[in-house]
């Protein structure tokens, strides 16, 4: 059980490092990008229809690199949202990261694995937690410093849902 969820979470990571790694090969399509207020839905050709994943990052200074990403991808086997947050490594790892989502009651997320890339987190997007994001404005993403710091992220809602919607639509082509 635990490989198989490690090797969906590394899935999911190859997932949301897409956009960033060039596809660049003659012969290879272009991702298509939609966005939707403050969601990204990327979508690659694949020998059948497409993998597409919805994302949004945030910046520690205005113009600066992300330093949190929050991507959706569907395992293909299954057709289920996993959501993965990632953070630069560094941070304060046993509390794991807490999402408030409005004034709702935050649940917590643990980390799964760090790398080179960062420090990866990752959740089923389903159930409360779906209808949650769909009916929100915003998710408070709180990481950990050090024992006793934290830093709030500010993810936007905004386009969610029909990020969302697009996202399960234009991956099923």
């Amino acid at each position: 059980m635990k490989n198989n969820a490690l090797r969906l979470l590394f899935a999911c990571i190859g997932l949301a490092l897409f956009h960033v790694t060039a596809l660049a090969q003659v012969a290879e399509p272009q991702p298509r990008e939609e966005v939707f207020s403050d969601w990204r839905v990327t979508c690659q050709a694949k020998e059948q229809g497409f993998v597409c994943q919805m994302q949004q990052s945030v910046s520690a200074e205005e113009d600066g690199p992300p330093v949190f990403l929050l991507s959706v991808s569907d395992n293909e086997d299954t057709g289920q949202s996993y959501a993965v947050i990632t953070v630069p490594v560094g941070v304060y790892l046993a509390p794991g990261i807490e999402l408030h989502v409005d004034k709702r009651r935050p649940f917590k997320v643990l980390y799964e694995v760090c790398d080179q890339l960062g420090c990866h987190a990752g959740f089923r997007l389903n159930g409360d937690v779906l209808a949650a994001f769909r009916k929100g404005l915003e998710v408070r993403a709180r990481v950990w410093t050090a024992r006793d710091k934290a830093i709030d992220f500010p993810v936007s809602l905004r386009g969610f849902t029909a990020a969302y919607n697009q996202f399960r639509t234009a991956g099923n082509n």
